[in-house]
C-alpha cells in the first residue's frame, strides 16, 4: 500500500511568535515579573498597557518599553472596569492581559482569622476573577484575546503556613480550568503560570544567602527562578504558537515539585513556605 506525502501547509512559525499591533496590558507592571513581561512582550512587538497601583513605577516601565502607564487597585472591580476602558480608550482594543498580582503571608493555621482570610484571597484569587471577567467581556467585543493568571507552586503542594495562600492559588488553579471552558468559544484562551522560587525583589529581601542555598540544592535543576524565566512563559502563552492551549496552569519550578520529591536538607522544610508573585 502506497503511502501519501505529508502535503500538509506549513504555517510561518515565526510569525507565531510575533506580536506586532497586538495591545496587551500587564497588571503588576511596575516590578519583578511583571516589569520582565512588559519587556518580553515589547520586543515581540506588543504594544504594552503598564498597569500598576503605583503610577511612578509603571510609567517607569513605560517609558522604557514605549508603553502607555495607568494606574489601578484591581482589588476593586469597578477600577478593573475603568482601567481597561482607558486602555481601549488610549489605544484601541485589548488583545491580551498578564495578571502578575499576588503575594504571600504566611501564617500558621490556628492565626488564621477572618481579616487575614479576606485579605489573602482578594489580593491572590478575586482580584483574577475580577480581571477575567472584564477583560473578556472587553476582548469578546474584538474577536478574543489571552488572558494569563499567576499562580503559585503553592497551589500544588502543601508548604509550612501556607495553607491560605495555597488554598487561594488552588482555587485560581480551578478558576483558570473553569473559565477557559466557559469563555472559549468566545475566541478567548485562560491559563495560568505556578512559579517556584524565583528571585525577586521581595523573594531577595525574606531569604538568606544560606535560604538561597537551600532553595537551590532541592531544585533539579540546581538554581532559583529568575524573573526573565517567567516572562518568558507569559510572552509564550500570549502568542499565537500556544493558540491551541487553554485551561492550562504551567508549573515553573526548574522540577522541585515534579515529580514529588522529598527535599534533601534540614532546612528546606522551614522555609519552603515563602512564596510570593512579583
Amino acid at each position: 500500500m502506497s503511502i501519501e506525502f505529508d502535503e500538509e501547509s506549513v504555517p510561518d512559525y515565526g510569525a507565531l511568535l510575533r506580536l506586532d499591533g497586538r495591545i496587551v496590558a500587564v497588571i503588576g507592571a511596575g516590578r519583578g515579573i511583571g516589569r520582565q513581561t512588559c519587556h518580553a512582550l515589547a520586543q515581540a512587538g506588543a504594544n504594552v498597557a503598564c498597569i500598576d497601583i503605583d503610577i511612578h513605577v509603571a510609567q517607569k516601565v513605560a517609558d522604557e518599553v514605549g508603553g502607555c502607564a495607568l494606574s489601578a487597585d484591581v482589588r476593586q472591580e469597578a477600577e478593573v472596569e475603568a482601567v481597561f476602558d482607558a486602555v481601549i480608550e488610549h489605544l484601541g482594543r485589548l488583545d491580551a492581559v498578564v495578571d502578575i498580582v499576588g503575594a504571600s503571608h504566611g501564617r500558621p493555621l490556628p492565626e488564621i482569622d477572618a481579616p487575614f482570610l479576606e485579605r489573602t484571597f482578594e489580593l491572590n484569587l478575586f482580584q483574577a476573577i475580577h480581571v477575567t471577567r472584564v477583560a473578556a467581556d472587553r476582548m469578546a467585543r474584538t474577536g478574543g484575546g489571552a488572558i494569563v493568571l499567576v499562580g503559585s507552586s503553592a497551589g500544588f503542594a502543601s508548604l509550612p503556613n501556607q495553607i491560605a495562600y495555597g488554598s487561594a492559588k488552588a482555587a485560581l488553579h480551578h478558576f483558570v480550568r473553569g473559565a477557559a471552558s466557559e469563555l472559549g468559544h468566545r475566541g478567548i484562551r485562560v491559563n495560568a503560570i505556578a512559579p517556584g522560587y524565583v528571585r525577586t525583589e521581595r523573594m531577595l529581601a525574606r531569604f538568606a544567602p544560606e535560604q538561597w542555598y537551600e532553595v537551590e540544592t532541592n531544585t533539579p535543576m540546581q538554581r532559583a527562578g529568575a524573573t526573565p524565566d517567567i516572562a518568558g512563559v507569559a510572552l509564550f502563552l500570549v502568542q499565537d504558537l500556544s493558540s491551541y492551549l487553554s485551561g492550562q496552569v504551567i508549573l515553573a519550578d526548574g522540577g522541585m515539585l515534579n515529580p514529588p520529591r522529598v527535599m534533601r536538607t534540614s532546612s528546606a522544610r522551614q522555609i519552603a513556605g515563602m512564596l510570593c508573585n512579583d
